[in-house]
């Protein structure tokens, strides 16, 4: 009897994981789920906030002619019953195998009338609402990767804007010396505003009010504060955590469930190096993919093995910043800036799309990933001896 494997997100990871299956297993039924055809590019979104909305491609034109594509929008997880329950579709839909890749599309709210890039259909709301003003004071609250981008893509846009950032942290804080120094100096030549080490003590309807009790207006506030997981993943019953993340074991299966995979932001390896993004997503994919045609085939499972290489900021449309990294993703003083560092984040973007197409149509797996151990080293301090443990 054939194995049926269900993959719900058709993000780079489910996309991913998909292809690389069919690719092993003939015999497999395999089916992914997504609320959209059209396949959201998550990296652009900023620049479709900042531009206006980009091409997008069909789902189905980056998966293979075998597998089944449902559109519909998951509305229960039913881990028990091996089951799930899509809008739409009179019938559950029975799994042997579920591979869950939905992705982070939530915030952590903070006030009714803040804006969101997280998913594309905040993107549309955004550039919807926003169609027939221009937006004269823009605050991004969250100075991480996605506010620094959405930040200075605002800005090449719409020089007119005032724009301010503002962190409880400093800005940049996961680069190097370097780093935060070139991108301040950027910050503040293009005269984006950069309010970090900063709490805020309350937001209102246009106005943010500092721990201080310094004022700061806006009319539009965009929240890159924080992201997280889908709510089906809580009320399925699988442990999650405050980022409705579920919780894995070291082969990305649920702690619960051993026939459920979980890849990209759905997934939470506790102690490990792993964070929310593309980078970490289609390593996942593409490692699910391999274990469970192992698991089925009868072969032995090795463990999830990661490393970093570095981290890439595009800042508008001409510069940006490549800062290299140990495998453990602590930055390294060697950074690649300006226009060649715009250069590179534009190639590493394409070729995203690229491993999907090529996993795609070529006969043999096509991607790979930089290997290590993606848990965090603890180093152990005794009065006699000094050990390390994993």
């Amino acid at each position: 009897m054939k194995p049926k494997i269900l993959i719900l997100g058709a993000g780079y990871a489910g996309i991913l994981a998909a292809n690389r299956l069919d690719k092993q297993l003939k015999d497999a039924e395999i089916t992914i789920v997504s609320e959209s055809i059209g396949f959201k590019e998550k990296i652009r979104f900023h620049e479709m906030a900042s531009a206006g909305t980009k091409k997008e491609l069909k789902i189905k034109d980056l998966l293979r002619t075998r597998i089944s594509f449902l559109q519909g929008k998951v509305k229960k997880i039913l881990p028990i019953e091996k089951s799930v329950v899509v809008e739409g579709n009179p019938d559950r839909i029975n799994y042997d195998f579920l591979v869950i890749a939905l992705g982070s599309s939530q915030i952590r709210p903070i006030q009714i009338s803040e804006n969101s890039i997280q998913s594309q259909e905040a993107v549309s709301q955004f550039l919807k609402k926003n169609q027939h003003r221009e937006i004269q004071k823009l605050c991004i609250i969250g100075a991480g990767l996605t506010g620094i981008e959405m930040a200075a893509e605002w800005k090449y846009f719409h020089p007119q804007s005032a724009v301010t950032i503002i962190d409880k942290n400093e800005l940049g804080a996961s680069f190097s010396k370097k780093g935060k120094e070139y991108l301040r100096t950027f910050m503040l030549e293009n005269n984006i505003n950069i309010l970090d080490n900063t709490n805020i003590e309350k937001v209102s309807e246009n106005e943010i009010t500092l721990i201080n009790q310094d004022k700061l207006l806006f009319d539009c506030l965009i929240n890159c504060s924080g992201f997280k997981g889908s709510d089906l993943l809580k009320e399925a019953g699988f442990q999650t955590n405050t980022q409705n993340q579920i919780y894995v074991d070291p082969f990305l299966r649920s702690r619960q469930y051993p026939n459920v995979f979980v890849a990209g932001d759905s997934a939470y390896l506790e102690n490990s190096i792993l964070r929310m993004g593309c980078v970490t997503a289609l390593p996942m994919g593409a490692y699910i993919a391999d274990q469970l045609t192992n698991l089925i085939q009868g072969k032995k499972l090795s463990p999830f093995s990661f490393q970093f290489v570095g981290r890439c900021v595009s800042l508008g449309r001409k510069e940006g910043l490549i800062q290299f990294t140990y495998g453990d993703d602590r930055p390294k003083e060697r950074i690649i800036k300006g226009r060649w560092g715009a250069i590179i984040k534009e190639l590493v973007n394409r070729f995203t799309i690229f491993s999907l197409k090529m996993e795609k149509r070529s006969p043999f797996r096509f991607y790979f990933w930089p290997k290590g151990n993606p848990l965090q080293m603890e180093k152990i301090v005794t009065p006699k001896t000094i050990s390390i443990r994993t």
